[in-house]
């Protein structure tokens, strides 16, 4: 089972970080994505690790929208209830550790307008763990199951909304999906 977010989107305002809000440019962590041995958590719990880059059950980048990552769950307590909580619903934000690096940040030249509050910009940082949240910072990270494997097997109807996937069990579904298709007798 793979999963797949968004650690950030650039431009995007977080909530109240306690007397400001913040925004992610361009570019921010593309080369510590690139370098780091960045790990995943699950509610940036050491205990509920999800992947690791090092060990290859992490990929992250930088792409047009933000930074995004995708990981190999773990068949554990925490991978298998996590799939089930990205299939409900129930858990839909991502998140992201990190530190800003030296005149990395600064800050915005016009306050939110919504709150008033002044706004950070972080220009270039260290991002050492991510993953999936119950209650994320940005609320435009988002947290869904990855629907490949199953959309290429014709298992499921690609113009649904992601979050309704379903757990893919490969032996299982492999069988009933050949067998649809004249491949099993």
């Amino acid at each position: 089972m793979t999963m797949r977010g968004y650690a950030y989107r650039f431009h995007d305002l977080s909530q109240n970080l306690g007397g400001f809000r913040e925004r992610i440019l361009p570019g921010a962590g593309a080369d510590s994505l690139r370098s780091n041995d960045v790990f995943a958590t699950f509610n940036h719990n050491a205990d509920n690790v999800l992947g690791r880059s090092s060990s290859g059950t992490l990929r992250t980048g930088e792409d047009a929208e933000g930074g995004w990552y995708e990981i190999d769950l773990p068949d554990t307590t925490t991978g298998r209830d996590l799939a089930e909580l990205l299939k409900r619903g129930d858990v839909r934000g991502s998140s992201f550790t990190f530190t800003v690096d030296q005149g990395g940040q600064r800050r915005a030249t016009d306050d939110d307008p919504e709150t008033g509050l002044p706004v950070r910009e972080v220009s270039r940082m260290n991002v050492v763990e991510l993953g999936p949240v119950l209650n994320p910072a940005y609320l435009t990270a988002d947290a869904t199951l990855s629907r490949s494997i199953a959309l290429s097997l014709g298992l499921e109807d690609h113009t649904t909304d992601s979050r309704e996937s379903v757990v893919f069990h490969p032996a299982r579904d492999l069988v009933r999906a050949l067998s649809h298709k004249g491949g099993v007798r």
